[in-house]
């Protein structure tokens, strides 16, 4: 997957980010959240950290799965 640029909205402030997958980089905001908006879409944050070289957040979204299996409600151990 590759890095593209969206738009995200912290409190009043809008801002351009980098995001590829499930992490996302922006400049440094002071009241980060739970919750973060991208491209008009909520996202909760796992986990950030600072950058203090350039001052830019390193985010991790919290991100449902996309694998979209069912399930025949049958166990797979001992299955032949």
């Amino acid at each position: 997957m590759a890095w593209k640029k969206v738009n995200v909205s912290v409190g009043k402030q809008k801002i351009t980010a980098d995001m590829n997958g499930a992490e996302l980089e922006m400049p440094n905001v002071k009241n980060l959240g739970e919750t973060i908006n991208i491209d008009g879409k909520p996202y909760k944050v796992s986990s950030f950290e600072v950058d203090e070289r350039d001052d830019r957040l390193k985010i991790k979204l919290a991100m449902a799965s996309t694998n979209k299996e069912k399930s025949d409600d049958k166990p797979n151990e001992g299955r032949d």
